[in-house]
C-alpha cells in the first residue's frame, strides 16, 4: 500500500525519529523488562521440565537451572531483556505515513513478537548449556553459556527482527513493508540528484 513518494525530507524526519526513539530506550530503566524476561523464562523451563528459579537481589537479576547434566546459572541483564529492539519496532513504525491505530497495533504485535522470541532465545541457551544435545556436544564436551549465547543470539537477532517486521507488514502495518521496499531505491535516486 504505497502512501506517495518518500522525499529526502521525508527520510531525514523518519531516520531522526527512529534515531530519537532508539536513543531514549537506551536510557530507559531496564529492571522491570528484565525481571519480566526472567519470569517468562522461568515458567516456560519449569513447563517444560527444567528446575528453575529466578532471583533479583541489589538490582541484579539472575536466572538458574538445576536440572540437566550441569547446572547453569545466569544474570539476566539490559541487552537479555530485549527493551533496546522495542526502541527500533517503535522507531520503524511510529514516523511512518499510517494511520494511528495500524501503528499502534503494528507496535503491539512487534513488541509481542520480540518479547516471545526473547524468552525463547534466553530459554533455548540456557537449556542447550544445561543439557548435553547431539550435535552440539559432538563439537564442545563442556560448554559454558558463552558456547550458545552468541551463537543464538545472533541467529534470534536476525531471523527474528525479519520475522517481527514480516509478521508487523502483513498481519497489521503494509506501510511498512511499503516504505521499506521502497527505501533503496529513493535512497539512491536522492544520492543521484545530488551529483
Amino acid at each position: 500500500m504505497s502512501r506517495g513518494e518518500y522525499t529526502p525530507r521525508y527520510l531525514v524526519f523518519y531516520a531522526a525519529v527512529f534515531a530519537f526513539l532508539y536513543a531514549l530506550f537506551q536510557w530507559v530503566p531496564s529492571l522491570w523488562a528484565e525481571v519480566i524476561t526472567a519470569q517468562s523464562s522461568l515458567a516456560v523451563m519449569n513447563a517444560l521440565g527444567m528446575s528453575s528459579s529466578y532471583g533479583v537481589e541489589g538490582g541484579v537479576v539472575t536466572l538458574s537451572m538445576f536440572s540437566g547434566v550441569r547446572p547453569v546459572h545466569v544474570y539476566i541483564v539490559r541487552e537479555c531483556s530485549a527493551i533496546h529492539v522495542l526502541g527500533v519496532v517503535l522507531g520503524l513504525v511510529v514516523p511512518l505515513r499510517a494511520p494511528w491505530i495500524r501503528k499502534a497495533v503494528g507496535a503491539a504485535l512487534g513488541s509481542l513478537v520480540i518479547y516471545a522470541l526473547n524468552v525463547a532465545r534466553v530459554v533455548t541457551t540456557v537449556a542447550l548449556t544445561g543439557y548435553d544435545v547431539p550435535p552440539f556436544t559432538w563439537l564442545v564436551s563442556s560448554p559454558t553459556i558463552e558456547t550458545y549465547h552468541y551463537p543464538i543470539s545472533f541467529l534470534f537477532g536476525v531471523v527474528g527482527v525479519a520475522a517481527t517486521v514480516l509478521a508487523m507488514d502483513r498481519l497489521a502495518l503494509p506501510e511498512l513493508g511499503d516504505f521499506l521496499g521502497r527505501l533503496p531505491g529513493t535512497l539512491a535516486t536522492a544520492l543521484s540528484r545530488r551529483k
